[in-house]
């Protein structure tokens, strides 16, 4: 397909989408917020997917972020901080929020980003909000990231990050938490913690987990055209980067071919309008079938990780988090 039909084909795309979207706006009574529906709206007008897509336009978006990632570490100039926040650099790389010595749980959060992309705004706000509601202090490490680097420094620098915090306090106290590549990078390192001997955290969170990094499910295909956000090749293309000379189907970088009976207390929160959703419910099959404490929330026709949106549904996560975890502390 040259680029004019490619072009073309996209636009259709998007109006036939959009048209979907203001007609299930329409009905949202039944299943999600107003809100939840404008802000996909919003996400598919933003054009990730189609950057995706092109491969043209995602060499460019890989080059823009290698750029940006070579950056020094900042704290964001754009998002308001209601929690104390701060910037740490030795001994290892990231941005520390709400930190304080009362506090119960220390969550360790992997932001997604396609293996490229630093955190959003949105991240920054979902957190924001998080540390707020749970009184958790939150730990955002700046791992490294492709095209510069593969999974193999970020499992090495993620694992110096891990010892050098359950060193100062229990390990049953810090929860793993990450969306998206973030997840999935989050449940191979916790599978390879098992292998090494290594103490499990207290708690798994997994967002919307990008768990088989070929995106082989052949069900996958039904979910393509409802998700606004990702482009299965084009993740694949990418995924490849993060992979280097590694099979992508080795564990640790697809870990819904891990082993999966040594994780502990595994939370999933998935949207039935993204294509991470068939490997989600394997995975939640796998680890209830492993004897794993599992808790698998479907979001009904909501798309790739919502819960980090200002929307109703994101309150709802974090309240339910807040519980959960404060259940974890007594």
């Amino acid at each position: 397909m040259d680029r004019k039909n490619f072009d073309h084909h996209i636009l259709a795309a998007m109006a036939d989408n959009l048209s979907n979207s203001l007609r299930e706006m329409a009905r949202c009574g039944h299943s999600r917020s107003k809100r939840a529906t404008l802000t996909e709206m919003s996400i598919q007008l933003s054009g990730f997917k189609q950057t995706l897509a092109d491969p043209q336009k995602r060499q460019e978006l890989v080059k823009s972020c290698r750029q940006a990632n070579r950056q020094p570490l900042k704290i964001p100039a754009d998002v308001q901080f209601s929690v104390p926040v701060k910037l740490v650099t030795t001994p290892y790389p990231l941005i520390w929020l709400n930190q304080h010595s009362q506090a119960r749980n220390l969550i360790v959060y992997l932001a997604g980003g396609a293996f490229i992309q630093r955190p959003l705004k949105w991240h920054w706000q979902f957190l924001n909000r998080l540390a707020k509601k749970t009184g958790a202090e939150i730990v955002v490490p700046d791992y490294p990231l492709a095209p510069d680097h593969n999974f193999k420094d970020a499992y090495r620098e993620l694992l110096g990050l891990y010892q050098w915090l359950y060193e100062k306090r229990p390990v049953s106290s810090i929860i793993l938490m990450g969306d998206s590549s973030g997840a999935g990078l989050a449940a191979g390192f916790c599978e390879n913690l098992a292998q090494q001997g290594l103490p499990q955290p207290g708690r798994l969170v997994l967002i919307s987990p990008w768990l088989d990094l070929q995106l082989g499910n052949p069900l996958i295909k039904k979910y393509a055209a409802k998700d606004r956000l990702l482009d299965q090749e084009g993740l694949r293309a990418l995924g490849n980067l993060w992979a280097g000379p590694t099979d992508p189907y080795d564990a640790r970088l697809s870990p819904l071919n891990g082993p999966v009976d040594q994780l502990r207390n595994v939370t999933i929160y998935i949207g039935t309008h993204e294509i991470m959703y068939p490997d989600a419910i394997h995975f939640t099959r796998r680890l209830k079938a492993a004897g794993v404490k599992t808790n698998t929330v479907i979001g009904r026709g909501m798309f790739h990780s919502y819960p980090l949106y200002p929307i109703p549904e994101s309150e709802h996560v974090i309240a339910q988090l807040a519980h959960d975890f404060d259940q974890q502390s007594i």
